[in-house]
């Protein structure tokens, strides 16, 4: 079906599409787009001058929707893209796609809703994350906010706690007259890297009204492994982006101590989240980094009421720096041997279904785990030696006798999520007839 064009007046929301070299996602996302339950939408595709068919598959969707726009921007910046779609943008509204993720097919009229309701700075939803194994698609949802601040309409003059730290701008739409009367844009520096970082800040700051929906509304894929967020060389490029941000409040003259209170929050818990995600090499860099920053910041720390301070901050202000090198290293590693037991050993057998086995503090970290990976359906039952737990339950899971659990999912990935006696659990689901390859440890 070929969509005609409306007139300006009648575009309800701009989509803007960052792409550069994408031709593996970039069909299903645009489906997402173009299959929108809300019609009135203008659609900018803003290639950074694609090698690959990118090119060819945006002509394509052009040919046959009015709607979309192809911007040629050879400027491969992302924050470049990401202005200059706004500035070019014709609708009441402004939604940024990321090009290997995608829309629910009701986002923007769920969004949208509320606009007509009461047209906040802007509205934004929760997401899914996804990934794909096996040709079989997994999502999990994360939550954006916690409950008090959804569903209802949210003014900054009641109270500057109702800034609340934008995770994702994907998931939201922004009302362009908010965005061009307060100027706020992305850095342009080179590459992709954090460069949504003063942008998130500043709409979560400067917006009299805001909207938190409590649906999840996006698709954020994490198996791309092309995308910025895992390039290990780029991660102190985000120390770059928080003087950009301070430059930006120290021009606009902000001086609100609450709204710098966020700001040295999010610096390090930012710094903190890159440095237990990459290796030492990369993670010596930003450390060293974080600690001059430290140092320069220092006093205006001090004018922040300790009790205010995030646990990062605290930490970074009250152990020494082998302290928390030795923290944030064993962080990583723990996080690392995570990731390689659920690639290693869970990945393959999740087809068939999981149980596990153990049900205190390691059997809850994994169902905490599996459902960050959105693989609750997979997970059969429970399993536990300790009778008097037998046919209750752990967060809707029953919770069965060993040999009763093997009796019912023969096929299962088992899971061993206990802190002793590992080895006489393995043997004992061996003797039950659970093969070898079947068994799982998590550590």
């Amino acid at each position: 079906m070929k969509y005609i064009k409306k007139g300006i007046q009648d575009i309800k929301v701009t989509v803007i599409v960052t792409v550069h070299n994408a031709e593996k996602y970039l069909r299903e996302c645009l489906e997402s787009v173009v299959s929108q339950t809300l019609k009135d939408i203008e659609i900018l595709c803003i290639d950074g001058g694609s090698t690959d068919h990118s090119p060819e598959i945006l002509q394509e969707y052009a040919d046959r929707d009015s709607r979309i726009r192809i911007i040629n921007d050879k400027n491969t910046s992302y924050g470049h893209k990401v202005n200059e779609g706004i500035r070019q943008a014709e609708g009441e509204y402004i939604s940024v796609l990321e090009s290997d993720d995608m829309y629910q097919a009701d986002m923007l009229k769920k969004l949208y809703g509320i606009v007509e309701k009461y047209k906040p700075d802007y509205v934004n939803a929760d997401y899914f994350n996804f990934y794909d194994i096996n040709e079989k698609r997994y999502q999990a949802l994360v939550k954006m906010y916690d409950n008090e601040d959804y569903g209802k309409l949210l003014k900054s003059e009641d109270s500057l706690k109702n800034m609340k730290q934008i995770l994702r701008y994907w998931t939201g739409i922004f009302r362009k007259d908010f965005l061009i009367r307060n100027e706020i844009r992305m850095n342009e520096s080179p590459g992709a890297s954090f460069q949504d970082m003063s942008f998130r800040f500043l709409t979560s700051a400067l917006a009299e009204t805001a909207y938190h929906m409590e649906i999840p509304v996006y698709l954020y894929r994490i198996d791309n492994p092309g995308s910025s967020v895992y390039d290990a060389k780029k991660s102190v490029v985000i120390a770059d982006e928080f003087d950009f941000l301070k430059k930006e409040l120290i021009n606009r003259k902000i001086e609100d101590s609450r709204i710098w209170r966020h700001y040295y929050t999010w610096k390090y818990n930012d710094f903190h989240g890159n440095l237990i995600r990459f290796g030492s090499a990369e993670r010596k860099v930003l450390f060293e980094r974080c600690y001059k920053e430290l140092e320069k910041d220092r006093t205006a720390l001090k004018e922040i009421d300790e009790q205010l301070y995030s646990e990062v901050i605290t930490a970074l202000l009250t152990k020494t720096e082998e302290e928390m090198w030795d923290r944030i290293d064993e962080i990583y590693n723990m996080n690392q041997k995570r990731i390689a037991w659920f690639r290693d050993s869970v990945w393959n057998l999740a087809e068939n279904g999981i149980v596990v086995f153990g049900c205190g503090m390691y059997g809850r970290s994994v169902l905490d785990y599996l459902k960050a990976m959105g693989m609750e359906k997979e997970i059969y039952c429970l399993a536990d030696n300790a009778e008097e737990l037998w046919n209750s339950k752990l967060e809707n899971y029953s919770i069965l006798p060993p040999e009763q659990a093997v009796s019912r999912f023969s096929r299962a990935c088992y899971i061993v999520a206990v802190k002793y006696a590992r080895d006489e659990i393995c043997r004992q689901l061996r003797e039950y007839g659970i093969d070898e390859p079947q068994i799982s440890i998590f550590q």
